[in-house]
């Protein structure tokens, strides 16, 4: 036998070894992540995507590994074909990445305005208000209770329930200028995920591409064999 036979000889299981180990390590980690599952929500969704083109390194080293050891051909031929399931599964990430991070910014600006527009609304008509009775009304209308004596005069629960209309409104300006620097953080993880899941997904597919020659390769010298086969009974 010769070195380089040796050679193949030893390292071939142990590349194999290494491929299921870290398929299989891999498999535990992407279980991780859908559980508990939160479809729909797309923090839930985005965060999900991210863990999954993270890790996607290690499937794809143990999957080159195991194409370079197994020496089964209907293995390998199922492992080229997984392959090519990957890829398209991470390019169909991008879409989802996509419509998640752009949920996740409509869905807070969205909170923000509905909460603005309500304190204007109490504002507006708690401002109009201008007997006891109205000013009462008002409060009932809107269902707004104030942990006050019940003795307080109305016209100074106005001006506490003001008060604290104009601090919520500073509140949610501050809400405003920070979604505003959350969304170019969300754009760059955008960016940065669907990158890396163009990355995986191409490289997926490269190894279907590679392996599948050498799948439609073998196949055709086995029907070759198998048509000269009656050739060489004659």
């Amino acid at each position: 036998m010769s070195q380089s036979s040796s050679e193949e000889f030893w390292f071939s299981p142990l590349f194999r070894i290494a491929g299921y180990v870290l398929l299989a390590l891999s498999l535990l980690d992407i279980i991780s992540i859908f559980i508990p599952p939160g479809f729909t929500n797309p923090a839930w969704e985005f965060q999900m995507a991210s863990h999954l083109v993270e890790r996607s390194p290690v499937p794809l080293i143990g999957l080159v590994f195991l194409l370079i050891g197994e020496k089964n051909f209907k293995i390998f031929k199922f492992l080229s074909r997984a392959a090519l399931v990957a890829g398209i599964l991470f390019l169909l990430l991008l879409p989802l990445i996509v419509s998640s991070a752009w949920r996740i910014h409509e869905g807070g600006d969205r909170q923000i305005a509905q909460q603005s527009a309500q304190l204007q609304v109490i504002k507006q008509q708690l401002s109009q208000a201008q007997t006891d009775r109205e000013i009462t009304d008002t409060l009932s209308r809107f269902n707004l209770r104030i942990n006050a004596p019940t003795s307080q005069n109305p016209q100074q629960l106005k001006s506490q329930i003001l008060a604290g209309i104009a601090k919520s409104e500073q509140k949610f300006q501050a809400q405003a200028s920070q979604n505003t620097a959350n969304s170019l953080n969300l754009t760059k993880n955008v960016i940065k995920t669907g990158l890396g899941t163009l990355i995986a997904g191409a490289f997926f597919l490269m190894v279907w591409r590679g392996t599948a020659n050498t799948v439609k390769g073998s196949q055709t010298k086995k029907q070759k064999l198998r048509n000269n086969l009656p050739l060489v009974n004659e």
